[in-house]
């Protein structure tokens, strides 16, 4: 991954969404030279107003004034690529459970790569605590050496290339509790959604907010193009009325 330098908004289409705000994790985790930078653009790009959130923004000493601050008018909440448990081991509890109550309520969630790590009850294979959003676990895809590349992708029945780095796959997802939106040339699934409470969720282990810049850095030649559709799609849909 490149690092992405976002000056604005300016030419990216605006839709309904534009008075809503999408909060886009900010922290230790989360992968500094670009994740987050991607994740802030495809919200822009889809109509939100992306604003970044540190990982301490809530702490124990937090009132109940800046909780609603931080939540009001927001529609997503956006766990974008990088160390998940990294992640989930510095957000303050506070924090996690507001975010809790914001998605239960009828927040969104969508997370690409490090953020499906985060979304079910454990973070991958390890002990570490998720936040539980999702069903099901997380697993590694699989190991490369080379880190990252295009892999072709079943999304929506339809042939994706799409931009991969470390992400995992789903598993265990109970029946009638979660959709299968796209799989792996193996199978395995690639990208899921969810219902929790009142929220919705949407996570891949894929990364469809990448720009360019990525596929530059690595060389890798991209048969269809950027992805970004998709990652509009998966926040279109949890922020979308049931």
């Amino acid at each position: 991954m490149r690092l992405i330098l976002f000056f604005g908004v300016l030419g990216l289409s605006i839709s309904a969404h534009s008075a809503k705000r999408a909060l886009v994790y900010l922290g230790p985790g989360a992968c500094e030279d670009g994740c987050y930078d991607a994740a802030f653009q495809v919200a822009a790009q889809a109509g939100f107003d992306p604003v970044y959130v540190r990982e301490n923004q809530l702490d124990v000493n937090s009132t109940d004034a800046e909780r609603e601050a931080l939540f009001r008018d927001a529609a997503v909440w956006i766990q974008p690529g990088g160390k998940s448990r990294t992640a989930m081991s510095v957000i303050t509890s506070k924090l996690k459970s507001a975010i809790d109550a914001f998605v239960r309520g009828g927040g969104g969630y969508v997370g690409f790569c490090a953020g499906a790590f985060s979304a079910t009850s454990r973070v991958g294979t390890s002990r570490d605590p998720g936040f539980g959003f999702m069903p099901g676990k997380t697993i590694l895809y699989r190991n490369v050496s080379r880190g990252a590349e295009i892999i072709p992708i079943a999304w929506n029945g339809k042939t994706r290339h799409i931009y991969w780095e470390g992400g995992p796959h789903l598993t265990r997802l109970p029946e009638g509790k979660a959709e299968v939106v796209a799989r792996y040339p193996n199978g395995q699934v690639a990208a899921a959604k969810s219902i929790y409470g009142q929220g919705r969720i949407f996570v891949t282990g894929l990364h469809p907010e990448a720009p360019q810049d990525w596929r530059e850095h690595y060389e890798m030649r991209d048969p269809d193009g950027l992805d970004q559709d998709l990652a509009v799609e998966m926040l279109n849909w949890v922020t979308s009325s049931p």
